[in-house]
């Protein structure tokens, strides 16, 4: 294939093919446990007659930033430089009417970046190098690094959604998004520009493991703390996120630090949770919302539902919880907060055998509905979603009218994850954000173990530190610390209670410092972006100008030399042969839709072609960038501008268009129900067990061969909510106990670690509640806690045991003894 061929966007006046070709997005750079420094080389080549602008869309990651980007082409090398976005537009606009070559790097809401460049003369290839600073997920083990390789439609009341030549396109409304152009979505995305990376890994503390869920990876070891991370095959297609997992050998608290070229000593300090002690078992309020929209369908709503039954047997009759599902309706399990009983339990499964993925995402009516339940008793909200919707500065203010925390888990390919990460932070909770390709349950059991439970509270850190620690610290959530220091000086931190740690500080060389420098100033514009006030997004300059907001984000955009919605990047290159007064026509990069996100969840009907009912509206790309030309123009009537306007759509066209009929479910999509199992699966079961077993939905994976995960959730789903395990009297609830606390150590968990690390601790607490026990079953189950504690099963196939129920006593017994 050519490299002309190797990407075929549309004209909406024709619908022929054009010849131009984004032929790479490649991306480089070096990656901290405290966020990444990154260079993303973009390659645009045109093989047309006339002058093109190609806009490419993109998403911001989470706490992300650009820095800068140089242009080159032949015979010639430039550097962007940063001005208030109104001045940039206007260099930009006045570089093309020039004839000049000249590229534009614009945010807009919901971190949604336009990199536009005009002028690329027919033949010309053009390449530019991005730079920007992005945030990582932490987890107590190590990070969690994601960069979007593209752009997942989302939800909006008053969006406008269509196909075109089997592509789907978007428009969200102009009064409330400005002049944003989204790509058009390609289901097949193998004809379009290819992707890749190639990355460096490092840390102040050993790596153990370094992989992907999201790609074919190769890793080549430097040292015990440094790695080059490369893409397995040749090129890759843009239809999902790039996510890399760095796992410690060890956890401890770390300190990156430095002298960047202000010669002022910087840090970024990350505190594991296990730092902050132990968890209180207090009585917990929590409220769990669903995701029920189009677009959460398959798989990863099956697997949510499973891991709720499995959350919520780790309340005990004391906590008291809530069930809401979502999509552009609401619908409750009950209007009040019901005890963690079993019968309440019951009611929940039932509630969730009834929830089918449909509809859009109105995730703010959901949450406030939550926090409705949670009434004036307090509380944490739980939410599993994909969390694909527009508008996300009203929801976030939203949020933080709730005064309640938010806890997030983020399913899909691709990214929400800034947004959601936003969406947790501003509001006090803490976010996960898995793959397609992994499981959802128990990420949700382990986000859920210390919803409600904080460790600290009341963080404070000696010194100048930006942004301020969180109001507390939740299990398996480290903490990260930005701030200013002197050689020679530690870093104190204490919190209520009088817990208190003192760290010493490694000074690195300028580059390391500068990294954290950057990675603070990316932090702070995106926390002070998440406030940015919708009305104000369209408002005069004059007025923008007075917003607290808007200033702050000027300084600080000044302050780190970083773009924000305030400043955007700009450059103009002036060469042989630019003719003034040609307009270049506009190309908008298509991008491929995100694999787990059906296609038909947003684009349902094909029809006519969408730059007629967009054109009637004055939506489409093109008559966007013409209406910002002509409203900045001196004399717009000596614009060369065609005036042929598109045929109206004809009566009925528009609603066969926008009609709401969903389209049949690809069968890639459904979810696989296992059938219900005979006795012969599990010999010797009690009956809770065979019940439980036949009411288990099925996971994505073959129904026959049950992983040792599935099973460790219909453990957890079966436990009573005096935190033991069901039977018939009180040494048949012992032992299913001790088997059921055994199986789990086996696997990993303890009462402190472990996705089940609830469950673990509410069996050991059973265990220990127990009276009635002889002195040698009580000599076992002793036995049992005392291997919870150590994280130290003694061998034997415990899940097989604990499967199998029957009288044991005898079996455990031996076990116990060898």
């Amino acid at each position: 294939m050519t490299a002309a061929a190797c990407f075929a966007p549309i004209v909406v006046e024709t619908g022929q093919a054009i010849e131009l070709a984004m032929q790479r997005l490649w991306l480089t750079g070096r990656i901290l446990p405290a966020g990444a420094r990154l260079t993303v080389q973009h390659v645009f080549r045109s093989a047309e007659t006339k002058p093109i602008e190609v806009i490419y869309s993109f998403p911001l990651p989470r706490d992300a930033a650009l820095r800068r980007f140089r242009i080159t082409g032949d015979g010639f090398e430039a550097h962007s430089e940063w001005k208030e976005t109104e001045e940039a537009v206007k260099a930009y606009e006045e570089g093309v009417a020039r004839g000049s070559l000249a590229a534009l790097a614009r945010q807009y809401g919901d971190g949604v970046e336009n990199l536009t460049v005009g002028n690329i003369q027919p033949g010309e290839q053009i390449a530019v190098y991005l730079e920007l600073i992005a945030g990582v997920e932490l987890r107590d083990a190590g990070f969690r690094f994601r960069f979007p390789f593209t752009l997942a439609p989302a939800y909006h009341a008053r969006a406008r959604m269509a196909v075109v030549d089997r592509e789907g396109e978007m428009e969200l409304p102009a009064d409330e998004f400005g002049d944003v152009i989204l790509p058009r979505f390609r289901e097949d995305p193998s004809a379009l520009h290819q992707v890749g990376f190639e990355l460096s890994v490092e840390s102040g503390l050993e790596i153990d493991e370094l992989g992907s869920p999201s790609h074919a990876v190769r890793v080549k070891r430097h040292g015990s703390e440094a790695s080059r991370v490369t893409l397995a095959a040749e090129k890759d297609i843009p239809n999902r996120d790039l996510v890399l997992d760095a796992h410690y050998r060890e956890t401890r608290p770390q300190v990156l630090a430095g002298f960047p070229k202000d010669g002022k000593g910087r840090f970024a300090a990350i505190l594991p949770s296990t730092s902050f002690g132990a968890k209180t078992e207090s009585p917990r309020r929590v409220v769990i919302l669903l995701d029920r929209s189009g677009s959460m369908q398959g798989a990863p709503i099956a697997q949510a539902a499973k891991a709720i039954e499995a959350c919520l047997a780790a309340l005990a009759e004391t906590d008291f919880f809530g069930l809401v599902a979502f999509d552009d309706r609401i619908e409750m399990c009950d209007t009040h907060l019901l005890p963690g009983t079993r019968h309440n339990r019951d009611r929940a499964h039932r509630f969730l055998e009834t929830i089918r993925a449909r509809g859009g995402t109105e995730l703010a009516a959901g949450f406030q509905k939550a926090v409705e339940l949670l009434e004036r008793g307090g509380g944490d909200v739980l939410i599993l979603t994909d969390g694909q919707v527009a508008g996300t500065e009203r929801i976030l203010a939203d949020a933080r009218k709730t005064n309640t925390r938010l806890h997030c888990l983020g399913i899909g390919s691709a990214s929400q994850d800034r947004f959601l990460a936003l969406l947790a932070r501003e509001t006090g909770g803490v976010s996960r954000f898995v793959t397609p390709s992994e499981r959802v349950d128990l990420p949700a059991v382990d986000l859920f173990a210390p919803i409600g439970r904080p460790l600290a509270a009341g963080l404070k850190v000696t010194g100048n530190v930006q942004p301020e620690p969180p109001a507390a610290v939740f299990g398996g959530a480290p903490v990260l610390l930005f701030g200013e220091i002197g050689e020679g000086e530690k870093v104190e931190v204490s919190w209520d209670g009088g817990g208190a740690l003192s760290l010493p500080v490694a000074f690195s060389g300028s580059e390391t410092g500068e990294t954290v420098w950057l990675l603070q100033g990316a932090r702070l514009i995106t926390d002070w972006e998440s406030r940015y006030p919708s009305e104000e997004v369209l408002a005069p300059v004059e007025k923008r100008r007075q917003s607290r907001v808007a200033a702050r984000l000027r300084d600080l955009s000044r302050q780190y030399g970083l773009a924000s919605r305030e400043v955007s990047l700009v450059a103009v290159v002036e060469r042989k042969g630019d003719r003034a007064g040609q307009l270049p026509e506009t190309r908008v990069v298509p991008t491929g839709m995100a694999q787990d996100t059906r296609f038909g969840a947003y684009f349902p009907r094909p029809g006519m072609p969408l730059a007629y009912a967009l054109s009637a509206a004055g939506q489409d790309p093109s008559t966007r960038m013409l209406n910002r030309r002509l409203a900045m123009a001196p004399n717009p009537a000596a614009l060369p501008i065609s005036t042929g306007a598109p045929r109206p759509p004809e009566p009925g066209e528009f609603t066969r268009m926008f009609g709401s009929a969903a389209p049949p479910v690809h069968p890639r999509h459904r979810a696989t129900i296992a059938p219900p199992p005979s006795q012969a699966d599990a010999p010797g079961a009690p009956p809770f067990f065979q019940s439980l077993l036949r009411r288990k939905r099925g996971h994505a994976a073959s129904a026959q061969t049950e992983s040792p995960e599935d099973a460790l959730l219909a453990l957890a789903s079966a436990m009573d909510s005096d935190g033991g395990m069901p039977g018939r009297n009180e040494k048949d609830r012992a032992l299913a106990s001790v088997l059921a606390l055994l199986a789990f150590v086996s696997h990993g968990h303890t009462p402190s670690s472990g996705a089940f690390r609830s469950h673990v601790a509410r069996l050991v607490a059973f265990l220990e509640s127990l009276s009635g026990l002889d002195a040698s079953k009580r000599l076992l189950a002793e036995k049992a806690i005392e291997a919870a504690r150590q994280g130290q099963a003694p061998p034997g196939d415990w899940l097989r045991l604990a499967q199998a129920g029957g009288d044991q006593w005898l079996a455990l017994g031996k076990a116990l003894a060898e």
